[in-house]
């Protein structure tokens, strides 16, 4: 019997700088078709992203404070903001610089959220 390997069954690597958090490509596939994202943190302190749709985003359901730009390139997809940074930085007590500090992530098919594992560190 033969076992296929799956890409999407490998773990992601999340880099939090001062300005931004950058996803490998890994952890990027499963955001690609994403208009926007949510960042959010989980009651373990595990920060969450939530990819959005451009239909979901322009329904006006959602605070749009709260909706953030992702950008994607070829090996990876950019999420720039100082102040979620900085929100993340507080929250969890680690202070991020121009020098990444790295997690590693996972995609919830069922959630529909990708989580970056900074409450495991």
């Amino acid at each position: 019997m033969i076992k296929w390997f799956n890409v999407k069954d490998r773990n992601g690597v999340a880099s939090f700088y001062a300005n931004n958090i950058t996803l490998n490509t890994t952890a990027m596939y499963p955001l690609d078709t994403a208009y926007k994202v949510q960042v959010g943190m989980d009651d373990k302190n595990n920060v969450v992203v939530q990819p959005l749709t451009k239909e979901v985003v322009e329904s006006g359901v959602l605070d749009e404070c709260c909706l953030l730009k992702i950008e994607f390139h070829k090996s990876f997809a950019r999420i720039s903001s100082v102040q979620l940074l900085k929100q993340i930085s507080e929250a969890l007590r680690i202070p991020f610089t121009n020098k990444p500090t790295q997690f590693e992530t996972t995609w919830d098919s069922v959630e529909n959220v990708l989580t970056i594992k900074t409450g495991e560190k």
